[in-house]
């Protein structure tokens, strides 16, 4: 094959695979099975490994990383990365625009671009005629370090722009680790006995850096850019005038300025819709807000919802919309003071460790617990963190009087992710969790393949209060009125001893009992006879057996219309209920078998609870067995109503995708399930397809 031809094939499948990757990591919408993806890359690898004198920077073989460098070398930014100043509250934020309104003059309502403020690190890249020609870190802002090599591996980043491009275009963006990514690797790292990252940006800045670029490409980075520096290159005209989003990008520490020209862009909006067109991805869930007021209700309403993304964000970034008012308003020595970051409260804090104690818990588990000196996290103030096993302590070497680094597991249960041994001056010995239950000093085992150690005492008091605090709860039987502190009382003074005695308790029993008053047991009794009526799936759940969570509490009612149906099951029949494993299953029989379930099935028909025992009411059987899963965030409804809807129409909702899912329904910032369901070939829908399929 003549040179000219085998230039026109490299050319050729590297703007196939180009677009193809842009259509699947930017878009969302692949093209092309990955078997024809593959194959092509291969057959680009294949030419350019006989040819390695036509490879360019901007080959997609490029993705896939390069020979270990020994060093970063450092860049000096053509135009400084500035960091934001910080509002802490919404106090904060309206000074911060009385500060506009002085420099401008004019305290007529202004337009802003509220943006997620990812928890990543900002880079610069540079394009010349449209090829990605350097990325290069933050830095202090002027001298950042070349790490190139690396951003390439980025799949949603172009190597090169989908628009004709001539000149020098500057890039601002933001590199991140997804949440399940992240989990993921800290997954892998401790299997293989290597460092485990304290939070997804620490992933993000470890791998971003690391001097094997084979190894980034590993580790799942992915990228929103959210400006452009347009003065010194020119862009092709776009063949149609497509209206400007409202709801494009990002955030960052950092920003930068956006000089105009006659060709710039004149807004934010504007000039994130360009990046959009050149085929960078941006941020999905930034809004135009016009004033003040429209800007806190943003902050204010994903702050509430900020866990449902798929990356981690600690506050939002507000920026003036007008590029004409932003160079008017200009910088101080550090700042733009056209933009600012609302701070979320912090989600990780440092304290020192009072002691180290165990909870016992409704299973057994003997769960080690670090008491804290108070320390405000996430807009709680933290007493207590979990250490979750012996395995994590060792793993920690966590020691009482460490100062630890604590954050909130899946933003709710506080946890200890580190310890400061630099700052270690006592001579504590590590800790090693009891041989004997700390409550009932029965003896405590640990099962084959579980990091969990458990007391063996059934009857264990802490167990037993625990399992009726379960009972109660609001996934349960949801009893309002009844927690820790009355249920404590209540089995202090042998009024009840397991969940089914509350059904006989009358109000003047606990009206007696301290800190009860008329109104407070009324209401507990009238919660208390109100939850017979829940259903099937709430009851089971409520039992607390093994194992047994509230999705395969609601599998088992497919099978199962009462709990003496269940409890007279065998391990074949709840092996051949779709998602139920024999770990499962033995959990259910070793349960059912024993005398102490008897006797609370026995009371259950005496306290008259029989209501719960029937199938779940269908409405109607648009769904009628199929398996529906969600991803994102939905905009008409939370997620569990959602799920109760799928219910009630014939279906199952489930968490995980698998080859027997029949529908995805995509919200807002789908996940990672979004491509594990089109690599299956399974449907996806719509928010709106969703209600349009079921009204």
């Amino acid at each position: 094959m003549a040179i000219k031809e085998i230039k026109q094939k490299i050319e050729d499948l590297r703007k196939k695979l180009h677009h193809w990757n842009y259509a699947y990591y930017v878009l969302d919408n692949p093209e092309v099975d990955d078997a024809v993806y593959d194959a092509s890359m291969r057959e680009l690898l294949e030419v350019e490994k006989k040819h390695p004198e036509l490879i360019t920077p901007d080959s997609p073989s490029q993705r896939v990383g390069t020979e270990p460098v020994s060093d970063f070398k450092k860049v000096t930014h053509k135009t400084p990365l500035y960091s934001l100043d910080n509002a802490l509250n919404l106090d904060e934020l309206e000074d911060w625009q009385e500060k506009i309104f002085r420099v401008l003059g004019d305290s007529s309502k202004i337009d802003y671009v509220c943006e997620m403020k990812i928890d990543g690190l900002a880079m610069a890249l540079t394009y010349i005629d449209g090829v990605l020609t350097l990325g290069a870190t933050r830095g202090d802002g002027d001298i950042g370090e070349d790490i190139t090599n690396n951003i390439k591996t980025i799949r949603s980043l172009p190597l090169v722009l989908n628009k004709e491009v001539s000149g020098l275009l500057e890039i601002r963006g933001e590199v991140f680790m997804p949440i399940e990514s992240f989990e993921k690797l800290n997954k892998e790292q401790k299997e293989k006995e290597e460092k485990i990252f304290a939070n997804p940006r620490n992933a993000a800045s470890g791998s971003i850096r690391q001097y094997d670029s084979k190894i980034t490409a590993r580790r799942d980075l992915d990228m929103f850019t959210y400006a452009g520096i347009w003065d010194a290159c020119v862009i092709a005209r776009s063949t149609s005038d497509e209206a400007i989003s409202q709801e494009q990008h990002q955030s960052s520490e950092i920003a930068s300025p956006l000089v105009r020209n006659d060709k710039s862009p004149k807004t934010h909006l504007e000039s994130l819709e360009k990046l959009k067109e050149l085929g960078f991805k941006v941020n999905k869930t930034s809004k135009l807000c016009h004033g003040l007021e429209e800007v806190k209700n943003f902050c204010n309403s994903w702050y509430e919802k900020k866990h449902k993304l798929p990356y981690a964000i600690d506050g939002v970034v507000v920026k003036v919309n007008d590029l004409s008012l932003q160079q008017e308003l200009g910088f101080t020595t550090k700042s733009p003071r056209w933009a600012i970051a609302y701070k979320y409260p912090p989600e990780e804090a440092k304290t020192k460790v009072l002691s180290i104690t165990c909870d016992v818990g409704r299973t057994g588990t003997l769960t080690p617990v670090a008491n804290l000196e108070p320390v405000l996290l996430a807009g709680t103030v933290v007493k207590r963190a979990s250490l979750h096993n012996q395995d994590i302590i060792d793993k920690l070497d966590v020691r009482e009087e460490d100062v630890v680094t604590v954050r909130k597991a899946g933003e709710i249960i506080p946890e200890v992710v580190s310890v400061d041994k630099d700052k270690r001056k006592h001579k504590h010995e590590s800790y090693k969790l009891p041989t004997k239950c700390p409550i009932c000093h029965s003896k405590v085992e640990r099962e084959e393949e579980e990091s969990a150690v458990r007391c063996t005492n059934y009857n264990c008091p802490a167990q037993v209060q625990r399992r009726i605090e379960h009972w109660c709860s609001r996934d349960a039987m949801d009893i309002d009125g009844v927690g820790e502190s009355l249920i404590e009382q209540l089995l202090k003074n042998n009024l009840i001893e397991d969940p089914i005695d509350l059904y006989f308790l009358n109000k003047e029993q606990i009206e007696k009992l301290e800190r009860m008053a008329e109104k407070s047991a009324q209401n507990a009794i009238t919660s208390i006879q109100n939850s017979k009526e829940k259903n099937l799936d709430r009851l089971i759940y409520a039992f607390g057996i093994r194992h047994v969570g509230k999705t395969i509490a609601d599998l088992l009612t497919s099978r199962f219309h009462s709990i003496e149906d269940l409890s007279k099951t065998t391990l074949e029949e709840l092996t051949e209920i779709g998602g139920i494993g024999p770990k499962i299953a033995k959990s259910v029989i070793d349960f059912f078998k024993t005398d102490i379930s008897e006797k609370m099935i026995n009371k259950i028909k005496k306290a008259g609870i029989t209501s719960q025992m029937k199938q779940t009411k269908i409405k109607d059987n648009k769904l009628a067995g199929k398996i529906l899963v969600i991803t994102g965030t939905l905009e008409s409804m939370a997620r569990s109503k959602a799920e109760e809807l799928i219910k009630n129409l014939g279906g199952r909702a489930t968490s995980s995708v698998t080859k027997n899912t029949d529908f995805l329904i995509a919200g807002v910032e789908p996940g990672s399930k979004l491509k594990k369901a089109k690599e299956l070939g399974i449907s996806v829908l719509s928010e709106q397809e969703f209600l349009e399929l079921v009204k």
